[in-house]
C-alpha cells in the first residue's frame, strides 16, 4: 500500500470515528461546520501604499490631535488622540515598522493623502464624501453606539426636539451626519471629547453627543447630576474607516484584515476602555481650574 493510500485510509477512519461520536451525542452529521482559519496578515500581499511604507522604513499615519487640559496661561501642544494612535500602532506592529504620527486638521487630511505626505489617515469618520482618488478600508474601527445628553430640567426630551438645536460633538464623529441629516440638528464639532464636554457644560450647546460608555461614566460624577440621557444607542451614519490613496485594492484588503485582527485580539476593547478612563480623567481636571486650549 502506498503512503498516499495509507494517509487516505487514516482520513476515512478519522471521519468515521467523528461521525460515530456525533451520532452517540445525538448530533446529525449536517451539524458539522468546517471553518477554515483566516489567512495570517503575513501571507497577504501588500499594495503600493504599504509597500511604500516598507521601503521608507516607517508607517506614517495622520491622526486627530488635541491639547490636553492645562493651567491658564500655559497652553500645551496638541497630542495625538489615543484611540486613533492605538489602531495606528497596531497596524505598524503588524507590518513590523516603526510608527510616525502626524497631526492633521480635518481640512488637510485629503491633501496629505493625495500628496503622499502620509500613508494612511486614522481620524474617525468623514463629515462629507471622500474626494476622488481616495479610498477607505472595509470595516468601522469605532462603531460603538452613542448617547445624547441634555439638561435634566431643559426643554429637550428626545430626537424630535433636536431640529435647529446646537449639539456638541467630537470631530470625526459618525454622529455628525446622523444629527444633521436625520434629526435636523446643528452639530458643533470640537477637537476632543473633553473639549465637547467643556463646551456643553458652559452652555454652548443644548445637547452633547458622544460614546455611550464615555457618557455613562461621566454621569456617575457629582458634577454631572444636572444632565440626563435623552437618546441611548445612537448609531452613526458614517463609518470611522482607515483612509488611503485610491487604486490600491491589495493595501485596502490588508488593512481590512488588520482591522479584523485588531478587533478579534481584544486590542480594540482595551482601547475603548482606556478612552473611557482618559476622558473621565481629563474632564475631571476641568473642575480643578484647568482649561482646554484649542
Amino acid at each position: 500500500m502506498t503512503e498516499r493510500r495509507r494517509h487516505s485510509g487514516r482520513v476515512v477512519l478519522a471521519g468515521a470515528l467523528l461521525a460515530g461520536a456525533l451520532a452517540t451525542a445525538g448530533l446529525a452529521p449536517a451539524a458539522v461546520r468546517w471553518v477554515l482559519p483566516a489567512p495570517s496578515l503575513s501571507s497577504l500581499p501588500l499594495g503600493p501604499v504599504l509597500e511604500g511604507a516598507t521601503r521608507r522604513g516607517a508607517l506614517v499615519v495622520g491622526v486627530r490631535s488635541y491639547a490636553r487640559p492645562a493651567p491658564p496661561g500655559t497652553p500645551t501642544p496638541p497630542e495625538p488622540d489615543r484611540y486613533d494612535a492605538a489602531l495606528a500602532r497596531h497596524l505598524a506592529e503588524r507590518l513590523g515598522l516603526p510608527l510616525h504620527l502626524v497631526h492633521l486638521d480635518p481640512a488637510a487630511q485629503d491633501a496629505a493623502l493625495r500628496d503622499r505626505r502620509v500613508d494612511l489617515v486614522v481620524a474617525g469618520a468623514r463629515d462629507r464624501p471622500a474626494d476622488d482618488g481616495l479610498a477607505t478600508s472595509e470595516g468601522d474601527y469605532d462603531g460603538a453606539p452613542g448617547m445624547l445628553l441634555a439638561l435634566r430640567a431643559g426643554p429637550l426630551r428626545g430626537t424630535g426636539d433636536l431640529a435647529g438645536q446646537p449639539v456638541c460633538v467630537v470631530q470625526g464623529s459618525g454622529w455628525l451626519r446622523t444629527l444633521a441629516q436625520r434629526h435636523g440638528a446643528r452639530p458643533v464639532a470640537y477637537p476632543s471629547s473633553v473639549h465637547a464636554a467643556s463646551a456643553f457644560m458652559a452652555g454652548e450647546c443644548q445637547a452633547l453627543a458622544d460614546h455611550e460608555d464615555v457618557l455613562r461614566r461621566l454621569l456617575q460624577s457629582e458634577e454631572w447630576r444636572f444632565y440626563r440621557p435623552i437618546v441611548d444607542g445612537l448609531r452613526p451614519d458614517a463609518q470611522a474607516a482607515i483612509r488611503l490613496a485610491g487604486g490600491d485594492p491589495r493595501s485596502r484588503a490588508w488593512l481590512g484584515a488588520a482591522l479584523r485582527d485588531w478587533q478579534a485580539s481584544g486590542a480594540q476593547e482595551r482601547a475603548r476602555s482606556a478612552r473611557v478612563g482618559n476622558v473621565q480623567f481629563e474632564v475631571g481636571l476641568l473642575k480643578d481650574g484647568l482649561v482646554c486650549h484649542a
